[in-house]
Formats: structure tokens, sequence, C-alpha cells
């Protein structure tokens, strides 16, 4: 194949014929796995596969995923990705889908988990923040970068375990997705910024380079919540089943699970992940007027390690 670039993913790296600046360039000598993404021609109906709601087509370990008016992408086995763009498409929405869904896909056809969280780094270890679209994350992380922490990713965390079973959450997309509002609370202007979604107000902040693409212990994840009226900010404890129901809820694209055959893969995962993992609620009240409090109140309970 005739590849146009290497770039850092996670803990491979990507040879691609579609150039992807969003994503760091990796050495030749990187020793991490290799996986091949190319441009090609996607069959609309994959031969011997079943359906699961109409998007996506299972056939052994090969997944077709159509996104309507972008592409259709064929991921196999964890080592390959073939995206074969439909007319007319928007060549920022055809790379949107996929290095989100379609690399969440190959992300589990590769035995890891990938978490709807980001995380930051604080005393050599990574803490992460998950929850819905719209929870705050990717603002959260914003008011980590200013306050001098190095966000390791955003929106998606992914895990490995090393031999110990040790959790590593790796290095993700060197960018924060903030709403045109959120970015310019922290000082950029939107008119600048590359636009994460056609027709949408979301922009791609670029992150400062972070050097070695190497991964961190994980040491906690925090589920960020809004409080009710009345209610007052706290952080507390979560276990036993109510912890391993979140971390399956939090699991990225879990909704692809079944269909591909991974979801006691992902149950194991998620149950090694807190036999390691500390895991808390964070209910915060919410508002661009207490949102630094907020946050400094989090900031605080990473740090004092409470």
């Amino acid at each position: 194949m005739a590849a146009t670039g290497l770039y850092s993913c996670f803990d491979f790296c990507l040879r691609s014929e579609l150039p992807l600046n969003e994503l760091t360039p990796a050495a030749e000598t990187d020793s991490r796995p290799r996986v091949d993404l190319r441009i090609g021609s996607v069959p609309e109906i994959l031969p011997g596969a079943h359906s699961a709601g109409g998007s996506l087509q299972v056939a052994g370990d090969t997944v077709v995923l159509t996104v309507r008016d972008t592409a259709r992408y064929l991921v196999r086995g964890g080592r390959e990705i073939v995206v074969d763009p439909l007319p007319h498409a928007s060549e920022r929405n055809v790379r949107l889908f996929l290095l989100g869904s379609a690399l969440g896909i190959l992300v589990h056809q590769r035995g890891l988990l990938p978490l709807h969280a980001n995380a930051v780094v604080a005393q050599d270890g990574a803490y992460a923040f998950a929850g819905h679209s719209g929870a705050g994350k990717s603002t959260l992380a914003a008011h980590f970068a200013t306050r001098g922490y190095r966000v390791l990713c955003d929106d998606v965390c992914v895990v490995s375990f090393d031999a110990a079973g040790v959790p590593l959450a790796w290095p993700g997309l060197p960018r924060l997705k903030l709403w045109a509002d959120a970015a310019e609370a922290f000082g950029h202007d939107s008119a600048s910024l590359d636009r994460a979604i056609e027709g949408l107000d979301k922009y791609h902040v670029p992150l400062a380079p972070s050097g070695e693409q190497r991964p961190f212990p994980l040491r906690r994840l925090y589920l960020l919540a809004r409080t009710t009226e009345g209610e007052a900010p706290a952080i507390r404890r979560v276990v036993g089943q109510q912890a391993m129901t979140a971390v399956m809820q939090q699991t990225y694209r879990n909704q692809y699970l079944s269909p591909m055959g991974l979801a006691a893969q992902n149950f194991r995962l998620c149950a090694a992940l807190l036999s390691e993992v500390e895991v808390y609620e964070a209910r915060r009240n919410w508002g661009y007027d207490v949102f630094a409090r907020e946050a400094e109140l989090l900031e605080n309970h990473v740090l004092q390690g409470r």
C-alpha cells in the first residue's frame, strides 16, 4: 500500500493513505503495531453479514459502518480500515466519523477499552472524566490545560492493560472539541479555529505538543453529573454494581458490542478496570459563572487524593 503518512494512535500507529493532520506523526522507528488505513471501495451490502440497526453490518471479524451522506467504513480484525467516501461528502465529516465511530470499532476489535471520557496527567498518573455528550468534559479539560496540566485525550480515553493488569490510558487526538462560547471563554477566536462538524459551531482547539506518546497508569475515573435544584456540589465514591454499570455505560460506542460479539470481552475489561481504578461521581453546579469554582473542587480532589 502506498501510504502517505504514519500517525500515532493509542497503542498502535496508523499507516494511512488519507492525510490525518488531526493526529501526531509517528516515526518509522516506532515499535507499536501498524494498522493500515486506505481509500477504497466498500460494498453497500457485506456478504454473509447480519445487520444491526441498518448502519452496522457484521460478518466475522469484519464490520461495515455506513454513515448517511458521508462514507462507508470497513473495519477488519483490528488491523485495517477502508474508507469509501460517498458522493459530495464533506471531507471534514469523513474524517470526523473515521476518527470517531470507525476508530472506536477498531479499538474494540483490538481488545482495548475505550471510555467516553477525557483524561489529564497529574502526579504521573492519569485521571479520567466521563459523561454523556454535553456533560462538560471538554470544557473541563480546557480548564486543566490552562492550569498547566497535560491533557492526555479528549472525548475518548483508550485503556489497555499491562502484564500486571495495570490499566494504562493512552494519548489521544491532540485537540479539544469546544463549542464556540466555550472556546471564546478560554481566550480562543473561533474564526481562527477549524470547525469540527459541518453546520455546527463546534471547533477543534489544538493542544500543545505533548512529547513522548506513552501511556500513564489510570488512577481514577470521575463521572460528571449536574446537581439538581437546591443540591450542593459533592464528590462521592461509587463502588460495586453501581460502578460496574457506570463504566459499561461509559464505554465508547457500546451499542456496537453485542452485534460484534464483544459484549463479554467488554464486561471482562470493565471488571479489570474496577479492580485497579477508583470511581467517583462528581455532581456539579452548572454555568460559566460558577465553572472555575467547580473545576477547582475537582482539581483539589485529584491532587489531595481524597
